[in-house]
Order: structure tokens, then C-alpha cells, then sequence
């Protein structure tokens, strides 16, 4: 019985369809089906289409993302005693880049990314050499000859001689400059990109504090930076300076030169009004969090040492 009244309401709806209060017949009903289907179809096509449409979105977002995760850099050290291993992996310029100019190699970071090949250069050009082995008795300076690679006494200074008791320290001091350079192999060459150099005196001995030197790339974005960091050692009272110095490329993705940006801190010496403070360049404020970060990291690590010393 059911079954016969929905029937009968479908009959009824049909006739209505068809502007009619006839039953409809096998053929009205066949009609109407036809209607009905054609009706629905378009609809059907739109939202197939839609989803279509929606699938292929979501692949391109997800191909985009995917696409903008860049690789993560790899770093290499190398050391003076690692120049014959430099010479097999690095074709492109020798161990002592410069040397002649700009004295021995301390130290090279080869950094591999997905924006290029780059090398960061460290040197040290000494000009004079000299050292203090201390005794109970006093001190006996000796001079480097550099042409013949030998210690010398200095004269007006204690001989050894002199000396009754065994030697308790040794202090090695020079007057030097420092340089660095970033470079970035292109074409079989190599192209540079920054250069620092700081010259020291009789009274100023800059030193690079190479553990805190580094390639890095913090704030992910396939670009490296470039941390220099070195101490500002000098005769006197007044406030020791260590450098915190950051090579990066600035914000806009084609941007092809790196921004020098830095951060010191102010040891005291002597003075009774210093205290240890840190100065931030305008250029260091612009930084990434994650490039500034870092920075902070490696200036708290060196305060600590530091103090420690």
C-alpha cells in the first residue's frame, strides 16, 4: 500500500511537469526522464570540472612548496695541514689565494649551496715576530727571521744564559694585518664578493676567533651567511673590542651583493666607568630573527670564554 501512494505522488508530480491532469503515459514519463536527465547532466559537468580544477590548485601549491624548501648548504673546513685535500676538491685557486699579497692562508670555509659554490678565505700577513720565554729570573726576547726561518735574541734583552731556573711561559706576539674574502666560483674562476682586512700595530693585535667563524644558513632560505668574529687586543686601559661581523644577501630573492652588518662588544680593561656592553650597526637591526640569533649566540659564547680567561 505504501508503496502504491508514492507512486502515486510521483504521478502526479509528472503531471504537473508536464502541464497536465492526465495520467501520464509510458511515453510522457520516458519525456520527462529524458528532461530530467539533460537538466541534471550540465550540473554534474560543472561540479566535476570544479573538483578538476580544485585537484590541479592544490598539486601546483604543493609543487611550490616543495619547490621553495631549499637544499641545506654543506660546509668544509680547511686547515693549513688540509691544503694537499683543498688542492684535489678545489680546482678552481690554490690553498695560499693571494699569499704573496696577502700573506698565509689560516683557514678556508668551502660552502656548497643550491645558489653556488662559495669560499671564505682567512689570512694572516706577519710583518714582525717575536716571543717571551719567561723564567723566575726574567724574560728573554726572541726575534724570527724569516730568511732563514730562525729564532734570534734580541739585543738589550736577558740571554738564556742568565737564567738559573727552567721556563714557565712562552708569549708569541706579531705585528700583522688580516684579511678575508668570500669568493664564489663561477666559470672556472672565481669571482669576489667581500673583502675585510684590519691592520694591527705595536700597541693593536687584531685576531680572528676562528671557531666562531663561520657559513651558515639560519634563516633557511638558501642563501648563506657569512660570520667573521675577531678580537680587538690592545695596549692600555681602554675597552677591548670583539667584532661580530655578518655577510648577507638582503631580502629580495635576485639580490646578487652581500650586506655587511656587525655587532661588538666592550670588554673592560682597566677604566673604573666601563662595563661590557654590546653596539648593534643600523645594518645589523635589519636582520633576519634567525640571522640575529645566531649572532647573539656566538657573542654570548665568547663572553663566557672570555670571563672564563
Amino acid at each position: 500500500m505504501c508503496h502504491k501512494v508514492i507512486f502515486k505522488n510521483r504521478m502526479k508530480r509528472v503531471c504537473l511537469k508536464l502541464n497536465t491532469t492526465e495520467p501520464a503515459s509510458s511515453t510522457q514519463l520516458n519525456t520527462y526522464e529524458q528532461i530530467h536527465t539533460v537538466s541534471i547532466q550540465p550540473f554534474k559537468n560543472n561540479f566535476l570540472r570544479m573538483k578538476f580544477c580544485c585537484l590541479v590548485l592544490e598539486l601546483f601549491v604543493f609543487i611550490s612548496l616543495v619547490s621553495s624548501q631549499e637544499k641545506p648548504i654543506t660546509v668544509t673546513h680547511y686547515y693549513p695541514k688540509d691544503s694537499v685535500s683543498f688542492k684535489e676538491n678545489i680546482l678552481e685557486f690554490d690553498y695560499n689565494y693571494e699569499s704573496e699579497k696577502y700573506g698565509k692562508t689560516t683557514m678556508v670555509i668551502h660552502c656548497n649551496s643550491s645558489r653556488g659554490y662559495y669560499d671564505f678565505i682567512f689570512k694572516k700577513k706577519i710583518f714582525k715576530l717575536w716571543r717571551t720565554i719567561d723564567y723566575n729570573e726574567g724574560g728573554v726576547v726572541e726575534i724570527f727571521n724569516f730568511q732563514n726561518h730562525k729564532w734570534e735574541h734580541e739585543n738589550g734583552t736577558w740571554n738564556h744564559t742568565d737564567m738559573h731556573s727552567k721556563p714557565i711561559d712562552t708569549i708569541v706576539q706579531s705585528i700583522h694585518n688580516l684579511y678575508a674574502f668570500i669568493l664564489i666560483e663561477d666559470h672556472g674562476g672565481v669571482v669576489e664578493k667581500a673583502r675585510f682586512q684590519d691592520f694591527g700595530n705595536e700597541i693593536y693585535w687584531p685576531s680572528f676567533d676562528y671557531q666562531h667563524c663561520n657559513i651558515s644558513d639560519e634563516d633557511k632560505d638558501g642563501r648563506p651567511e657569512f660570520y667573521l668574529s675577531y678580537m680587538c687586543e690592545s695596549d692600555g686601559l681602554d675597552a677591548k673590542a670583539y667584532k661580530q661581523i655578518i655577510y648577507s644577501y638582503p631580502g629580495l630573492p635576485d639580490s646578487k651583493s652581500l650586506i655587511k652588518a656587525k655587532a661588538t662588544a666592550f670588554y673592560p680593561a682597566g677604566n673604573e666607568d666601563d662595563v661590557y656592553h654590546i653596539e648593534y650597526e643600523s645594518n645589523w637591526k635589519t636582520l633576519s630573527d634567525a640571522i640575529k640569533k645566531k649572532s647573539l649566540q656566538i657573542l654570548a659564547e665568547h663572553k663566557k670564554i672570555y670571563e672564563k680567561n
